[in-house]
Parts: structure tokens; C-alpha cells; sequence
């Protein structure tokens, strides 16, 4: 009783600190006396919730708050094993997060502009803490929603600009269209659920009809990948992730994304408890698009931070794949490799938080060293951030799923459920669930080929700028973080099941009926000894390496090197952007100067615009067709009373009209 009882105190204090951060920001702007005062505050509640969370992922008597006394819609709150896993993964990753903002602030922005982030940022962590641990329609909508706003004005904080605000214009359309989905699939359940709590929603799923099953999981698929920007519905996300400033980029990359994923989670797998085979091909064949066409946008990017929200959109595709799969394997009466699948899934969601984190916090700093994110313009970061390298490399090695790093483990278990998917009895499932294993390895290859072209550039060859030339190392407390976030990227590739557990049983709680499969027990077999023999050889090579030399590289027979004759980010990715020509089509412009003098021009201008097959065939022709209703409807504002006024009679005498004939 008193264990329960301290874990509903902690929640309680966890959500009054993020609160109490708002007016602490407040303090802070005023005196320098209270400085650190927010930050301090916010870590304290993010610690509470780590501890809330631990302990709940392994109880099965969750702590629940109903305030629907003191508010006008239910207002409940809840925290089950699914809540606390997310719980836990946005309080873990954004603990690191406000460490480097500490020191990242102060050196970027004025203290009117710090009392703001800290407040916004503080308040934001609330709404996703309040999305994950709601348990009514009312308060997921209410978290939903202040996520949203809060995210915008945070990014308004860096100026605003009109391509910054055309930008956001898009972020907000989009989300509260997403919004709109998600509560209309809320509403759906009220024919058969006398209210909007999740419990009700829970009880009430198998009284749907399949049309209504349907819709609900269709409209919860829109709402939901519009935030997770899932391909068609990222557009926002290359656009708004980027001009964020860089704590932001991380928590709303990180863990926003991730808020996503938990409501498409609760809807398919609570609510609705799985569905027909065909909702997994949906999921599988979105996840497999965004999957490969996310890594080849990301490859083409030479600007670091929208190269990074573009691989998001990869990482978000194989997140959708393991959920997909997840729904084959319940279709086909197969729960042992459904929970296989969703473990992946929830594990890579995990994951993506952690090393993506990493990468924007890595992305800031090298901002702060060199104030550019161009890649062509960084190199030899290596030797003048060494610290920030190791960590940035850490990262870079996590996401293409390297051995012994965390996004491996989420990874092969994926792999792994594709291919158990040559066991079912249906034969679209044996044929599609292997080929989504070789879909999923081309994306991992395409991962690895656009961060060994992000690292190399950056960080190795010499510096192409004098900026780069002159970078220096990071502040402690923005390594700090950097450090936290690449010890669990490391601690989980050695050591997953320290997170498999808890997931397993998480899982098993969704699909009652499964046992556990035997690729889990593999898994820790063939992780352990290979742990134990990389960190040997790593052992080995440091003892032999010897006295370090410095030479000059060969040069060809030339003086020497320059840093233009290095590869540059664009052309190490031109083979990538030749083979996949058709998925980038750029709009070409070169200009010759004088235009009758092309072998012997006094000037030559190349522009390259890459516009994506999304924006040209779909979101253009909507917005154009928009566009001509909304001049077409301008007719009707004259500016005259006397012809509003006719408008009123005339709309008063139609509706008349109705009722008579309706009567």
C-alpha cells in the first residue's frame, strides 16, 4: 500500500515540477541569483518519472487520477505497463537532453529568449508526459493539442521569418488536420461506449462492426502517422524539425515522433485488440515506403539537421514495418511472433529516441563550433572535437544497426519476424513477410552509406572552411548529455535485455495469449560472446597500436593535398541520387552567360531544386485546387451590409424551407 501510494506521490510531484519550471524560468529572467533554477527543477520531475516509471513496467496494479469532479470532461489519468514504457522513454532521453541545454543556451541566446525556451520546453515535456499517461479521450486530446502549439512556439523562438512562418503554417495545418482524425476516431466508439474512458473503449472494442473497425483504425492510421511523419504525410517534418532550435530538434525528433507510435499502439492493440490481415499490409507496405524513400531523401541532404529528420521518416517506416507485422502474425493466429514483432518494434522506438537524440545534440554542437550545418563545408572536426566526434560516431554506428549498439538488437529482431513469417499458413504472408526482410536490408545498406558520407565529411579529411579550421570542443555539460545518450546506446547493443523484459511483458499484456518465442533466448545468447569478443579485440588493438606517427598522405605525385580535392557530401552521395534517379527528379536550371557563347562563357550558373513526387502530384494539385475555391468564394466578401444582410434572409428562409418540408 505505501509502494502505491509513493508512486502516485512521485507522478503527482513529477507533473507539478514540469509545471512549477514555468514560473522558476519566470525567476530566472529576473536574477541571476535564480539561474539554473528551471532546469533544476525540470530534471528533478523528469528523475520522478523514470522512477514512476521503472516501477510500473513490472506491476500490474497501475495508479490511476480521475479529476472529472473539478473539470467539465473526463479528465482521468492512468498508468499501465504501455503508458510507462513511454513514460519511461521520454523522461530517460529528455534527462540528457535539458543537461546539454544548460550549457547550450547561455551560449546562443539572450535571457529573455532562455526564460521562454525554458518555460515552453518545460511545458511541453508536460503535454507528451500527459498525452502518454492519459486515460480518457478528453485528456489525450488535451496533451495532444498543447503538443502541437507549444512544439510551434518553440520554434518561433529562433525568428520569424517568412519562410520560417510558411513553414510552421504547413506544421500546424497538418497537425490539426492529424487532430481531427484522432478525435473523430474517438467519437466513433460512442454508439457502442456510454463514455470516452479507455477502459470503455477497451470493453467495448468487440461490439464494433468490422465497417466501424475499419474506420476507426483508418482514421486513427491518418491522425497518428501525420505526427509520426510517416510518407505521404511527412511534409512537415524536413521542414519543421530543422529551423527548431537544437534541444527542441531533439525532443520533438526524439520524442514527440514517439507519442505517435504510443496512440497508434493503444487504438490498434488495446482498443481494438489487433484487426484483419489487411491493416498489417497497410502498416508494412507505409513502414517499407517510408523505410527506403526517408534514407534516400536523407542521402541527398547536405544540410545536417534536415539530412537527420529525413532519416526520422526512415526510422519511423521500420517502426510501422514491426507493427505491421505484429497485426500479420495476430491475423494468422500466430501471438508468439506477434509479440516477436512488436517488441521490435516498441525496442527500435526506444532506440530511435536514444540515437537520434544523440545525432541532433551532436548536429548543435558542431553548430556551435563552426556555426554552419552545410556539410560541405565542415571536415577534420575529428581532431578539434574529439569528444564530440567519439559521441557523434556512437550515434552514427547505433542508427545503420552495427553489432553491439542498440539499433542492431531492434533490428535483427525485426529481421527475425519477417522471416518467421515464412512459417504462417497463409500464402501472401510467406511471400511478403521475407521479401520485407530484404527491404529492410536495403535500407539498413542505404543508412549506412548516407552516415559513413554524414561522419566522413564532417569530422574526417581536412577542414574545407576557415570555421572549421578553428572549431573547438564542446562545453562539459553539452558532452555530458551528449556522453548519457551514448552509454545507453552502448549499454542496450550489449546488454538488451535490460529493456527485452520489461518489453516482453509489456507485450504479453496486449497479446494475452502468446508465449514466448524462442528468438529471444537466441538473441542473448549470441550477443553475449560477441560482446565479450569485441571488447577483447578492441583490448588487443589498443595494446599493439604503439607509438602513434604522423606522416603526410600521398598525394599522386602532386605538391600536396587541398581540401578541394576532397569528396564533398553531394558527391558522395551522386551515385545513390544517379541510381534512384526517379525518386529525386530535381528541377534543373543552368544559365550560360553570354547565352551565344557557351564554349567560351564569361559565366556559368547551376541551380538545382529537388522537389519530391509528393509535393508535385499530390499536395500541390490540392493546395492549387484550394486555392481557386478560396478566390471563387472572394466574390461573396463585397464589403457591403446591405448584401450580408441578404445573405442572413436568404439562409434563414432556406432552413425554413427545410423544417416545413421535413415536417
Amino acid at each position: 500500500m505505501l509502494g502505491a501510494n509513493l508512486i502516485q506521490l512521485s507522478f503527482l510531484a513529477s507533473l507539478a515540477s514540469f509545471l512549477a519550471a514555468v514560473p522558476a524560468a519566470w525567476f530566472e529572467g529576473r536574477s541571476k541569483r535564480w539561474q539554473g533554477l528551471p532546469s533544476f527543477i525540470l530534471m528533478i520531475g523528469l528523475l520522478l518519472g523514470v522512477f514512476v516509471a521503472g516501477a510500473q513496467l513490472g506491476s500490474a496494479a497501475p495508479p490511476q487520477f480521475d479529476f472529472s469532479k473539478v473539470t467539465p470532461f473526463a479528465f482521468a489519468l492512468k498508468i499501465d505497463r504501455l503508458s510507462a514504457f513511454f513514460l519511461l522513454l521520454i523522461c530517460a532521453v529528455a534527462l540528457p537532453v535539458i543537461w546539454y541545454s544548460r550549457s547550450y543556451l547561455p551560449r546562443h541566446y539572450d535571457p529573455v529568449k532562455i526564460q521562454w525556451i525554458w518555460a515552453l520546453s518545460s511545458l511541453f515535456i508536460f503535454s507528451m508526459v500527459l498525452v502518454v499517461a492519459a486515460a480518457s479521450a478528453f485528456s489525450f486530446l488535451m496533451g495532444w493539442e498543447l503538443m502541437t502549439l507549444l512544439s510551434a512556439a518553440l520554434i518561433l523562438v529562433d525568428g520569424t521569418s517568412r519562410e520560417r512562418l510558411h513553414n510552421l503554417f504547413i506544421y500546424l495545418v497538418m497537425m490539426h488536420a492529424g487532430a481531427a482524425a484522432v478525435a473523430a476516431s474517438f467519437f466513433m466508439f460512442l454508439p457502442v461506449s456510454h463514455d470516452l474512458y479507455f477502459s470503455s473503449l477497451r470493453a467495448s472494442g468487440f461490439l464494433l462492426s468490422p465497417g466501424a473497425r475499419a474506420a476507426i483504425f483508418l482514421l486513427a492510421l491518418v491522425g497518428f502517422g501525420a505526427k509520426a511523419g510517416i510518407i505521404p504525410l511527412h511534409l512537415w517534418l524536413p521542414r519543421a524539425h530543422p529551423i527548431a532550435p537544437t534541444p527542441v530538434s531533439a525532443l520533438m525528433s526524439g520524442l514527440m515522433l514517439k507519442t505517435a507510435i504510443y496512440g497508434l499502439v493503444r487504438f490498434s492493440f488495446d482498443f481494438l485488440g489487433g484487426g484483419p490481415a489487411w491493416s498489417g499490409y497497410v502498416l508494412l507496405t507505409l513502414g517499407a515506403v517510408s523505410g527506403v524513400l526517408g534514407i534516400l531523401y536523407a542521402s541527398g541532404e547536405h544540410d545536417l539537421k534536415r539530412l537527420l529528420a529525413y532519416s526520422s521518416i526512415e526510422n519511423i517506416g521500420i517502426i510501422f514495418m514491426g507493427l505491421g507485422a505484429s497485426l500479420i502474425f495476430l491475423a494468422d493466429q500466430s501471438p508468439a511472433y506477434a509479440v516477436l514483432a512488436l517488441v521490435a518494434a516498441l525496442f527500435h522506438t526506444l532506440n530511435h529516441a536514444l540515437f537520434k537524440s544523440l545525432l541532433f545534440l551532436g548536429a548543435g554542437s558542431i553548430a556551435d563550433a563552426t556555426h554552419t550545418l552545410d556539410l560541405n563545408e565542415l571536415g577534420g572536426l575529428l581532431n578539434r572535437l574529439p569528444n564530440t566526434g567519439i559521441a557523434f560516431l556512437i550515434g552514427c554506428v547505433s542508427i545503420v544497426g552495427l553489432p553491439l549498439f542498440n539499433g542492431f538488437v531492434s533490428e535483427l529482431l525485426t529481421f527475425q519476424s519477417f522471416l518467421a513469417g515464412a512459417t504462417l499458413h497463409v500464402p501472401a504472408a510467406r511471400i511478403v513477410l521475407p521479401l520485407m526482410a530484404g527491404t529492410l536490408a536495403l535500407v539498413g545498406g542505404l543508412s549506412a552509406a548516407c552516415f559513413v558520407n554524414v561522419f566522413g565529411v564532417a569530422f574526417l579529411g581536412r577542414p574545407r572552411t576557415d570555421a572549421a579550421e578553428s572549431a573547438h570542443e564542446a562545453p562539459q555539460g553539452m558532452l555530458a548529455g551528449m556522453s548519457l545518450l551514448a552509454m545507453a546506446c552502448i549499454a542496450l547493443g550489449i546488454y538488451p535485455r535490460l529493456v527485452l523484459e520489461p518489453l516482453i511483458a509489456l507485450a504479453q499484456t496486449l497479446i494475452p495469449t502468446a508465449t514466448l518465442p524462442a528468438e529471444f533466448t537466441g538473441l542473448q545468447r549470441l550477443l553475449a560472446p560477441a560482446a565479450v569478443a569485441m571488447l577483447a579485440l578492441a583490448l588487443i588493438t589498443m595494446l599493439i597500436r604503439g607509438r602513434r606517427r604522423v606522416t603526410a598522405p600521398w598525394a599522386c605525385g602532386l605538391p600536396g593535398l587541398s581540401p578541394r580535392m576532397q569528396y564533398t557530401a553531394t558527391a558522395f552521395s551522386k551515385p545513390i541520387r544517379s541510381v534512384f534517379a526517379a525518386v529525386y527528379k530535381p528541377d534543373r536550371d543552368l544559365s550560360v552567360l553570354p547565352s551565344d557563347h557557351s564554349y567560351f562563357p564569361t559565366a556559368i550558373s547551376y541551380r538545382s531544386v529537388r522537389t519530391t513526387s509528393y509535393e508535385r502530384y499530390l499536395y500541390r494539385p490540392v493546395t492549387n485546387a484550394v486555392v481557386a475555391l478560396a478566390n471563387q468564394l472572394r466574390r461573396f466578401q463585397t464589403g457591403n451590409i446591405q448584401v450580408y444582410l441578404l445573405y442572413i434572409f436568404l439562409t434563414l428562409v432556406t432552413l425554413l424551407i427545410l423544417l416545413g418540408l421535413r415536417k
